[in-house]
């Protein structure tokens, strides 16, 4: 007998636990996924009036009986089941039951998900919506754990099954590989369509398409290093803003379509192919199987979809070459590493940066420690040059996009070391500007979708430290902390590499502690099926594929569709442009530039008119364009030479006799 001073019992369970409490737990959990399930088939008979209910408290009265109701039936048919087999099972009664329990277990899950997959229900409520997704993951994740760690309740039925025929080996494995080509092929065909769709539509902008494709174009006809007249004017460098020398790589297929669609299709299809790198990254830890779905899970991730529908940046192109150099790395391919390394360092100076978070990574983790400090000194190395030394001479000595950070900068300060000085010397000022509900809502958009799984060790600091210094640390200035844009690169990249280590570091530790195998597996598996929930919810709520109601691209939502009006004033633009002279320098409206700018000199009206001969306006112009417009028409300076549709094409120097009657037209 337990003395009066005797440890209580700890929770056990298992037969070694009093029987009653073993009983009570087993009908407590049955009476919880009871209650689960009814309330999931409540919510689901509902439909979209379920939007009302949980979103504001309001709709039928009805309705919310028959949730109370429901709820309690389930939850009393469940433990009555339980109760009849304790009372009429001859032998194993309790442990029937509790396993079956723990068995059933991921149904505590199953209230949660008709509530996540109501896009309407979530405009607005995003952080609540984020909140009831890691309360899901965490439930997922614990109860397959708890599931995958208990024999079947039906042992002996279970043994007595033949286990289904399974294709062979080979083919088991080259099938969940084959998947993933038939997926990123999808994905890339996707987006293109879409984003070309957007470009058709004159959806895309002179930032940031247009500069881009004029820089291409530049390249492509040997003009100034980076070059790109939408930027400023005739003599305007982006080298001091970003060194993209893979421009002249991306130039050999844009000689063959010269046009910002290539551009776009490309973007598509690099982001696409990443997911082949990361299989294989994930099949040196994990099984076929596992690596496909991890690869998967890639092209659902929904700042991605965001960043890939908002024009063209180099940025989207660095997963594929960043994974292909920890591949090669870590297969000891030195020589392909190199050749990669040198693509990689190409496409854009903070590339670099990240470059050498991978060496980072390969030397902290154990992998390859040796080649790490290699790989993050040339990254290192590289990135510091150009953004301390060289990018500063195209801008006259100063540096580009410090005002992003401007709140960090001390007295006297104009460059990123002030911001590295505030950071590191003064945390708590760092830490007051960090501590945004607007930053907390960005975090945990990048984060939920892995489940935080990367986080399940130390190596999730690695993890998080790019993001952290490119995007957290900006100040007052929001597409860095906005899901939409190409800067969720750097958190994409690392959280996919911590999500696989970790993934490994489990299957690794089944494979070398054979008593604990069954244990280690079931954590594993379980923290797969929770990311593949809170990747499947959070796509479907902000990403482009699962549905297209709320995903947005850039600055504001994308539009999917394609109207009879956007298709008329497609016509009208180029049936204008088809007028200007193929090497004729001219400014237009922001959203026309991209559709003009495969020459030398095209410019946006919101850096002025320059020494432009065309002018290429939608009418009625907006904002700074509609003051610029204005004084051109006024002054005499431009002649409107035609008009289409709602867009106007005026000449340098022609004739002013419809001048009046546009401005007039158009209450200018």
């Amino acid at each position: 007998m337990q003395g009066i001073d005797a440890p209580p019992v700890p929770w056990k369970e298992s037969a070694e636990a009093p029987a009653l409490s073993v009983a009570a737990r087993a009908l407590l959990r049955l009476a919880g996924e009871g209650a689960s399930v009814a309330l999931a088939v409540w919510a689901l008979r509902v439909g979209d009036r379920i939007v009302d209910f949980a979103g504001s408290n309001s709709g039928r009265a009805t309705d919310r009986t028959y949730a109370f109701v429901d709820m309690v039936s389930g939850a009393v048919a469940a433990v009555l089941l339980g109760t009849a087999v304790l009372a009429f099972k001859r032998t194993n009664a309790i442990e029937f039951v509790r396993r079956l329990s723990l068995r059933l277990s991921p149904l505590l899950a199953a209230w949660i998900l008709p509530l996540l997959f109501r896009w309407r229900l979530w405009q607005g409520r995003e952080l609540t919506f984020l909140a009831l997704v890691s309360l899901a993951a965490l439930v997922v994740q614990r109860s397959v754990r708890a599931m995958l760690r208990t024999p079947p309740a039906f042992r002996e039925a279970a043994a007595a099954r033949a286990r289904p025929a399974r294709p062979p080996g080979r083919l088991r494995n080259a099938l969940p590989f084959v998947g993933v080509l038939v997926a990123a092929a999808g994905y890339a065909a996707y987006f293109s369509y879409y984003t070309l769709r957007n470009h058709f539509r004159i959806g895309t902008a002179a930032l940031d398409l247009g500069l881009e494709d004029n820089l291409v174009w530049n390249a492509v006809h040997w003009g100034p290093l980076f070059k790109s007249s939408p930027l400023g004017g005739p003599n305007v460098s982006h080298g001091g803003y970003h060194q993209t020398y893979f421009a002249y790589v991306l130039g050999i297929p844009y000689r063959l379509w010269p046009d910002p669609r290539t551009l776009l299709v490309i973007q598509a299809t690099f982001a696409g192919a990443a997911a082949i790198p990361l299989y294989f990254l994930a099949r040196r830890r994990l099984s076929a199987p596992e690596s496909g779905i991890v690869a998967v899970l890639y092209l659902l991730y929904a700042p991605l979809h965001g960043a890939n529908l908002y024009d063209f940046h180099y940025l989207l192109l660095a997963p594929l070459f960043l994974w292909t150099v920890l591949n090669l790395v870590e297969v000891r391919r030195y020589g392909w590493a190199a050749l990669a390394i040198a693509f990689t360092l190409s496409i854009r100076e903070d590339v670099a940066a990240l470059l050498a978070f991978v060496g980072a990574y390969l030397v902290l983790s154990g992998i390859r420690p040796k080649a790490g400090i290699v790989v993050a000194l040339v990254g290192g190395a590289y990135f510091v040059a150009l953004k301390m030394f060289v990018m500063p001479r195209f801008l006259g000595g100063s540096e580009a996009f410090i005002e992003m950070f401007r709140e960090l900068l001390p007295e006297g300060d104009r460059g990123y070391g002030g911001v590295l000085k505030t950071a590191i010397g003064n945390p708590g000022y760092t830490l007051g500007k960090l501590l945004e509900r607007d930053k907390l809502l960005y975090v945990l958009q990048i984060l939920v979708p892995f489940a935080f799984l990367p986080f399940r060790r130390a190596i999730g600091l690695i993890c998080i430290a790019p993001g952290f210094l490119f995007t957290l640390l900006s100040t007052k200035y929001m597409p860095l902390i906005q899901p939409t844009f190409q800067y969720t690169t750097y958190w994409t990249v690392f959280l996919f590499i911590g999500s696989v280590a970790n993934l490994g570091w489990m299957r690794e530790s089944e494979l070398s502690h054979p008593a604990e195998a069954v244990e280690w597996r079931a954590s594993r598996h379980a923290w797969i099926a929770a990311m593949v929930c809170t990747m499947l919810a959070t796509s479907y709520q902000f990403g482009a594929i699962l549905q297209q109601h709320t995903a947005r691209g850039g600055f504001g939502p994308f539009r999917f569709d394609l109207t009879p009006a956007d298709v008329a004033h497609h016509q009208h633009v180029y049936k204008l442009i088809a007028e200007v002279p193929p090497d004729a320098k001219i400014v237009s409206s922001e959203t026309i530039v991209p559709h003009v700018s495969q020459r030398k000199n095209s410019y946006t009206l919101r850096t002025g008119l320059h020494d432009a001969e065309w002018l290429l306006v939608w009418m009625p112009p907006r904002g700074d364009e509609r003051i610029l417009v204005v004084q051109a028409l006024r002054a005499g300076t431009y002649g409107v030479f035609d008009e289409s549709g709602e867009f106007m094409l005026a000449k340098r120097g022609y004739s002013t006799a419809k001048n009046a009657h546009v401005m007039a037209h158009y209450g200018l």
